[in-house]
């Protein structure tokens, strides 16, 4: 008993933060502080004739789909060499993949800097991109650990047996299988992108991202502006986690009705 109370007050804790922001997004006064004076959609509607914040939050979109595509096409060629290395090959790709996710963001960031800088790149979308598939490729490459290890290569051979090409292998056995993991991983790095701040500020250049935007905003001022769009960033967050989390509930059901039928 006293440990669930303990785990929902933590909970409590960690939410009650994310609904005082909400709740001052609707706020009619620009104070942030109690007495609330009244509901208001003023904040909203500013959001909507600010031209700024649209091409930021096209910035954004635009580079977290890009990220996305990217992560997808490296992640399944990574899980391809994952499936035909031996133990010291995998060993090596997941200590690879664990390193970004261990270092803290601003030595991540600093790194990333000097290497575009060593290298002669200019400081723009692509730079942001980069860096954005540096950190959430680890993440694709954890998830599709955990599938692959489930991953039996008889189908594959069976398939070969059977007389189709590598590539037909790959197209009608293996990719199939991997496909909602692949999916879900590449909208969790979309949701990543789409929110990453510490490395985004040392190599964006001129380019203003949502998060670097909302951040130079609040080196003004603060006001319920701010959270009107931390609200709608949260949501579209939520919104992108949950469409992963449905793949992967579907591909779960989907694996059990085909138990089930066999």
């Amino acid at each position: 008993m006293l440990l669930r109370i303990l785990v929902w007050a933590v909970l409590a804790f960690l939410i009650s933060p994310l609904i005082v922001i909400v709740l001052f997004s609707f706020h009619s006064s620009p104070a942030l502080s109690f007495p609330f004076a009244g509901f208001s959609l003023r904040w909203y509607a500013e959001l909507f004739n600010n031209a700024q914040l649209g091409s930021a939050v096209m910035k954004s979109l635009t580079v977290a789909f890009l990220t996305s595509v990217v992560t997808l096409l490296i992640g399944t060629t990574a899980s391809l060499a994952w499936l035909r290395l031996g133990k010291v090959g995998r060993g090596f790709i997941e200590a690879v993949s664990v390193t970004p996710i261990a270092l803290p963001g601003l030595f991540v960031g600093v790194s990333l800097l000097v290497l575009f800088a060593q290298a002669g790149l200019q400081l723009s979308t692509l730079t942001i991109v980069i860096s954005h598939v540096v950190i959430a490729l680890p993440i694709l490459i954890v998830a599709m650990k955990a599938r692959l290890a489930l991953f039996d290569p008889s189908l594959e051979e069976a398939s070969r047996d059977l007389g189709a090409s590598q590539f037909q292998t790959f197209r009608r056995v293996t990719l199939p299988l991997i496909a909602p993991t692949l999916i879900s991983s590449a909208i969790l790095a979309f949701a990543v992108s789409f929110d990453e701040f510490v490395v985004t500020s040392f190599v964006a250049g001129t380019e203003t991202t949502l998060p670097m935007y909302i951040w130079s905003m609040m080196r003004r001022t603060v006001t319920p502006l701010i959270n009107a769009i931390s609200t709608l960033a949260l949501l579209f967050s939520i919104l992108i986690l949950l469409g992963a989390w449905l793949i992967s509930h579907v591909r779960r059901r989907s694996a059990v009705a085909a138990r089930i039928e066999s």
